[in-house]
C-alpha cells in the first residue's frame, strides 16, 4: 500500500481502502500465535492533508476481531471502530555530523517517507494493533472462572469453599460512608 505525493492533488485527497488480511503479514503471525484475529475486510477511510513536503493524514478504521475474554477465556467478536491521526514527513539525509542530537522522528510520533512515496501499510497495521483493547471482556457482566476448580462462573455454578481473603480493608466493609 503506497501513496505517491504527486496523487495529492490540490494539497488534499481523500481515499477509501478495502485490505485483505494477506495485506498485513504481521497481524496473520499475531493470530497465528494466539493473539487477535482480524476478519477480511479490513476497511480504511484516509483524507491526505498536503503542506509542502508533510502529509497530515486523518483517518478512520472499522473491522472486526476475535479476541479472547481476559476473564473467561472465551473467544468473542468485537468490532473495532476508530479514528486517528498520521503525520508524514520527508526522511532527511543525515550529512551533518552535529554532536547534539535532535529528538528523532519516531519521538516525535512522525513517519517518514522517502522518494516522494507514503508507505502505508506499517502506519495501518500500527493503528489497528494499537485499537485492540489490552484486557478484553466478552461482556460486563462476565464473571469469568473460578479461581479454585476453573469452572466457567457463567456457565455453572461451583461449590468450591473460597477462603476469605486476608485483606486488611475488610474491617471497612460495613462502614456507611455517607455524607451528612
Amino acid at each position: 500500500m503506497r501513496l505517491k505525493l504527486e496523487d495529492i492533488k490540490g494539497g488534499e485527497l481523500e481515499q477509501e481502502y478495502s485490505c485483505s488480511l494477506t495485506d498485513f503479514p504481521d497481524l496473520v503471525a499475531i493470530a497465528d500465535d494466539g493473539g487477535p484475529k482480524f476478519t477480511d475486510p479490513l476497511l480504511f477511510q484516509l483524507r491526505f492533508q498536503r503542506s509542502g513536503q508533510f502529509v497530515e493524514t486523518d483517518g478512520h478504521f472499522c473491522s472486526i476481531v476475535e479476541l479472547k475474554c481476559g476473564r473467561c477465556l472465551q473467544n468473542f467478536i468485537q468490532t473495532l471502530d476508530e479514528s486517528f491521526v498520521l503525520t508524514f514527513v520527508p526522511q532527511i539525509k543525515d550529512n551533518d555530523t552535529e554532536e547534539e542530537v535532535e529528538l528523532e522522528t519516531v519521538e516525535l510520533g512522525l513517519i517518514t517517507y522517502g522518494d516522494d512515496v507514503l508507505e502505508l501499510q506499517e502506519p495501518l497495521q500500527e493503528q489497528l494493533l494499537m485499537a485492540v483493547p489490552i484486557s478484553p471482556v466478552c461482556k460486563a457482566s462476565c464473571r469469568g472462572l473460578c479461581p479454585e476448580c476453573g469452572i466457567d462462573l457463567n456457565l455453572e455454578k461451583c461449590d468450591c469453599t473460597r477462603k476469605p481473603f486476608n485483606n486488611k480493608f475488610n474491617v471497612l466493609a460495613n462502614v456507611d460512608f455517607k455524607k451528612s
